[in-house]
């Protein structure tokens, strides 16, 4: 907290976001139990000062976590069934071919053709 005589003789004390955003959170903690008052009275802060902070961090200016996103709730999409396993795979250059059974040679031969072509 930085104290500052200006002139007309008052100190006036300015605090850090960080801790008006701790002093309002302490207040929340005792609320039930502490007037707005006595509490600002103990920290030696205006009661008009307090109200001012209330409202702003109201209005989002201390918040102290980012910013809630609107959800909406929707029926959960059904999981896709599993892959089956793979029983082999082959790796030609950047083409990748992965087999789920075995197969005759003849048909991982024509494949190759197929990429050749």
């Amino acid at each position: 907290m930085e104290h500052r005589n200006i002139k007309t003789g008052r100190k006036i004390n300015f605090r850090s976001k960080q801790e008006i955003i701790r002093l309002l959170k302490e207040f929340e903690i005792i609320r039930d139990t502490t007037s707005i008052a006595s509490f600002c009275k103990s920290h030696d802060i205006p009661s008009g000062t307090f109200y001012t902070w209330q409202k702003h961090r109201r209005e989002g200016k201390y918040a102290t976590q980012g910013k809630f996103i609107e959800l909406s709730a929707e029926e959960p999409i059904a999981a896709a069934p599993p892959l089956p396993k793979v029983f082999a795979s082959l790796c030609v250059g950047n083409l990748i071919i992965n087999l789920h059974q075995q197969v005759e040679a003849d048909y991982i031969g024509s494949l190759l053709n197929k990429y050749k072509g």
